[in-house]
């Protein structure tokens, strides 16, 4: 239709509109909101919950080398060898505990000093008599002392051994010259018969370095042995019933 047409066709020309330029504003926000303005923040930017993921459980994988089944028998020893921790410390306070309190107590003449040896007053144990005031007689050696109660018993203490000898009464006396030495002593009577007729007495206590004397004695039975407190020069001796001598305290 175009062709057998003689007007001529006018094209439409598409002119763009005209670009608007954009002018920001800039909304001032106060460092320090009032009330209104922190609900108006608020309200404009709200929370975002934190989802909450749960893992979901699988199974670990071990990496290493397997050494076999755990073996629930019998222990095998200890891990480490005793022979290490000899000598070893530790700086951890340890507290040790203590059996029950006796039911009687030693007497007050024997003073606190021997108790403070835990050691000690465990292996005496508890008392099982009271205390028993004698006037006895004593005579001291080069290396200990011999003491004798009126009940016929006579103790003989080494300290320097750690050791006492004990005779329920005078053994019978031994015959033989014995040479004493110069300012020295040989015990006679009972300390004389228990001095050579008990072994190892004589070379344990020496000779005498005096006559006999008497003196106050103190002693009570324990469980374990015996506490002997001489009132004369005030020490305390801790004869056990295994024959071992603590003191003198």
């Amino acid at each position: 239709i175009v062709g057998c047409s003689n007007n001529t066709v006018t094209l439409a020309t598409f002119t763009p509109p005209a670009v608007q330029p954009k002018i920001l504003a800039t909304v001032y926000v106060s460092p320090t909101p009032n009330a209104e303005q922190q609900q108006a923040l608020a309200a404009a930017n709200p929370a975002t919950p934190t989802p909450l993921i749960i893992p979901t459980a699988t199974v670990t994988p071990y990496i290493g080398v397997f050494l076999g089944e755990v073996d629930n028998g019998e222990d095998g020893g200890a891990v480490i060898a005793p022979a290490l921790l000899a000598g070893a410390t530790s700086n951890i306070p340890v507290t040790v505990a203590l059996g029950p309190a006796c039911p009687a107590q030693a007497d007050v003449a024997f003073g606190t000093r021997w108790a403070e040896n835990t050691e000690v007053s465990n292996a005496l144990g508890c008392p099982i008599e009271g205390a028993a005031n004698l006037q006895g007689t004593l005579q001291i050696f080069e290396r200990g002392v011999m003491y004798y109660s009126p009940t016929g018993e006579i103790w003989a203490v080494s300290p320097s051994q750690s050791h006492f000898w004990y005779a329920v009464n005078a053994p019978p006396v031994q015959q033989g010259d014995i040479v004493v030495p110069e300012g020295m002593l040989a015990p006679s009577q009972g300390f004389g018969a228990v001095w050579r007729g008990l072994p190892g007495v004589q070379d344990a206590l020496g000779f005498a370095r005096s006559p006999e004397q008497g003196t106050k004695m103190v002693t009570q039975k324990f469980q374990n042995g015996l506490l002997l407190a001489d009132g004369g020069s005030g020490q305390v001796f801790v004869l056990l019933s295994d024959g071992r001598a603590m003191g003198p305290y």
